[in-house]
């Protein structure tokens, strides 16, 4: 008897062992992604003001491994950019440059750059992305917001 129960313990264990093995196996496949790896450098027309920007020339200014699905960045940046000092796309895209930093912001995947301009309460503007790291995945801008 004593050594069924034995038996039936090392069993357990072992199963324990195995789901616990095979949960750290799923997790390790699905680990976060660093930042975008593909520098921020726009093309084309960059010195535009954003109000003579549209939706397409935005996104042909982007680079290829960059998107602004929706737009909403492309909109956030028209309107709030100019009262912050950026006034075109290339202002922009220095700001991007002179980064304070660039960490993670909270939700899985998505990154944050902290540009050098700060609001009233000493927040940093802040360009906000998803990026998941796969091969063929694309920096995708989120916000520009503070």
């Amino acid at each position: 008897m004593h050594v069924f129960r034995h038996s039936q313990q090392n069993a357990s264990t072992c199963r324990l062992f195995a789901a616990l093995g095979a949960t750290l196996a799923l997790f390790a496949g699905q680990a976060v992604a660093g930042p975008c790896p593909y520098e921020f450098t726009l093309s084309g027309k960059t010195d535009q003001l954003w109000k003579n920007v549209t939706n397409t020339a935005w996104n042909n200014m982007l680079p290829p491994q960059w998107v602004d699905k929706g737009f909403h960045f492309y909109s956030q940046a028209r309107s709030r950019g100019p009262a912050n000092g950026i006034n075109t796309p290339g202002d922009l895209e220095l700001e991007i440059h002179k980064k304070v930093a660039e960490e993670p912001e909270g939700h899985p995947n998505r990154w944050q750059i902290l540009l050098p301009i700060l609001n009233s309460k000493g927040d940093n503007l802040r360009v906000v992305y998803d990026y998941d790291g796969g091969k063929t995945s694309k920096c995708e801008l989120v916000t520009l917001s503070f």
